[in-house]
């Protein structure tokens, strides 16, 4: 199974995200060869991209822990989307480090390997097949900035399942019960 732990995008967020990235921002992106949009139901920040494991038990118990261990982390998403990797576009996400550490390190002593580069807070809303197109890809990509807090309830772990319909099933929520979790 293909795993991966995350926070799921309410609906609050996901209006603030359709009204930036609107019909004429998608037409023009899709000119610059991005084409495929996020749906809102897959929106998400990945906090750690497990892959292709049997440990799904393991994981879920370390999110636990780590929900259990963190307040919920105060995220800021924007201000402009912007291609992260040459077939990614996506907008940055501030505030996700602790809660990402924290789940770092109960993935660590429940024995998955740690991650293999930094920890990046961002939400994807966008792919390509091909490159994107870089300078194309810039100005495509122009929108209104934005500018949303959100203060997260939980962690999910997520199967990633390739083919047509939902690619992602959220698994398990585990609630923030860390300082700060009756404010969420």
């Amino acid at each position: 199974m293909r795993l991966f732990v995350g926070i799921m995008t309410p609906d609050a967020v996901d209006d603030a995200l359709d009204a930036v990235l609107d019909a004429a921002v998608v037409f023009r992106a899709r000119e610059a060869g991005v084409d495929r949009w996020t749906p809102r139901a897959e929106r998400h920040v990945t906090l750690r991209f497990v892959g292709e494991t049997d440990a799904r038990a393991d994981i879920e118990a370390a999110a636990a822990l780590a929900a259990a261990a963190s307040g919920p982390p105060r995220l800021l998403i924007g201000p402009l989307a912007v291609a992260l990797t040459a077939r990614v576009v996506a907008l940055p996400v501030e505030g996700a480090d602790g809660a990402a550490a924290s789940l770092d390190e109960a993935l660590e002593e429940a024995g998955i390997p740690g991650r293999d580069r930094p920890f990046t807070g961002h939400l994807t809303v966008g792919r390509s097949r091909h490159r994107i197109r870089g300078a194309a890809a810039h100005d495509a990509l122009r929108h209104a900035p934005l500018a949303v807090p959100w203060q997260p309830a939980a962690l999910h772990v997520v199967a990633s399942e390739p083919g047509p319909g939902a690619r992602y099933r959220v698994l398990s929520t585990h609630p923030f019960a860390g300082p700060g979790a009756a404010a969420a």
